[in-house]
């Protein structure tokens, strides 16, 4: 009897052992972890990071502890200890990360307020549980963070009211290019109203230039056509009637008006009203010695056989050209036409002088 008492005794004394044993491996975990806090200052804004080191024999991964890999499992952060916080800081992260028995936890936060952020007892294993998407654990693991203070930056600096607004900041050598920008603006400014003033006299300049191109194109063309027709064997009527309509041409192209059909008695009153009244000196030249020139040719062509022709001297009356007389007709008419040409030149660069 006294051996069975014994036994029963000894039974009775190891399950006690074995119980108290159990509860202080699970245990072990909240008396022996170390929580760390980065920075260890923490102010309001500030990204902190609150580390919760743990021993367990306790595989909250399943994953069989053992070896040296570490371990990582991101955890959710839309857990009733993190969103009673809300108001107070910003849970964005949580990790759990663990080498053979040792653990970590991590949770990255973002603090709103000044005081203590205090996260309330969760259950660890439940959270990996929920954040593996698996069923809830029978065995509690809790964990408890100590408080966090949040301070105030104000309280730091020693600030007891709010600064004036500071200037705005500018970076160097900004005032340099701004000068420089300045410069250019007005120089571009003033080269735009220069242009805008002298635009008439720009659109003038262009519009002789040409019309002095024009006027010398067809200068040319008469004038080859005058020597040609020098060095042609026409009768004199024949030569006569070229020589006045090759310059006729010349004078519809160079005035724009019609000098084909015109007498040469209407030939100054026609220049005074290209003149506007009044003919200069070198240009009432110009014209007489085309009207001269006219008239011989026109007595060379029409009073052949009339009575005026058989009058005395013959040298004067005679329908006749003299010898030489083809090339001063000819040259007459060019010096006259170059003049009328190179006008138009001189008057532009009198009026480029007077801008």
């Amino acid at each position: 009897m006294k051996k069975v008492f014994l036994l029963l005794f000894c039974f009775v004394l190891s399950g006690s052992f074995c119980f108290a044993q159990n509860l202080a491996s699970k245990n072990s975990s909240s008396n022996s972890a170390v929580q760390i806090l980065m920075p260890k200052n923490v102010y309001v804004g500030d990204r902190c990071e609150l580390k919760y080191v743990f021993h367990t024999d306790v595989d909250l991964f399943e994953n069989k502890i053992s070896g040296t890999d570490i371990k990582t499992l991101e955890l959710l952060t839309d857990w009733p200890a993190f969103n009673k916080m809300s108001e107070k800081c910003l849970v964005y992260r949580v990790v759990l990360e663990h080498i053979g028995f040792e653990y970590t936890l991590t949770v990255f936060f973002i603090p709103w307020q000044t005081g203590v952020i205090d996260f309330s007892s969760f259950d660890l294993s439940n959270l990996v549980r929920a954040s593996q998407k698996k069923e809830r654990s029978v065995a509690a693991f809790p964990v408890d963070f100590a408080p966090v203070s949040v301070n105030s930056l104000a309280g730091k600096i020693g600030a007891v009211s709010l600064r004036p607004p500071a200037g705005p900041r500018v970076v160097p050598g900004t005032s340099f290019l701004l000068i420089i920008l300045a410069v250019i603006f007005l120089v571009c400014a003033g080269i735009v109203i220069f242009f805008v003033l002298k635009l008439p006299y720009f659109l003038a300049f262009f519009i002789l230039a040409g019309e002095q191109r024009k006027i010398k194109k067809l200068y040319k063309n008469s004038q080859r056509q005058l020597n040609k027709l020098l060095k042609e064997k026409k009768d004199d009527e024949e030569f006569c009637s070229q020589l006045t309509l090759t310059v006729r041409k010349y004078l519809c192209g160079r005035f724009d008006e019609c000098f084909l059909s015109m007498t040469c008695g209407h030939f100054y009153e026609k220049f005074e009203e290209i003149a506007c009244g009044s003919l200069s000196e070198a240009q009432g030249a110009a014209v007489s010695d085309i009207v001269e020139v006219f008239g011989r040719c026109d007595y060379i062509r029409f009073a052949k056989g009339s009575v005026d022709s058989f009058k005395k001297p013959a040298s004067l009356y005679e329908a006749v050209l003299a010898d030489g007389e083809r090339e001063i007709l000819v040259n007459r008419c060019l010096s006259a036409i170059k003049f009328f040409t190179f006008e138009l030149e001189n008057e532009a660069n009198d009026e480029n002088a007077s801008v």
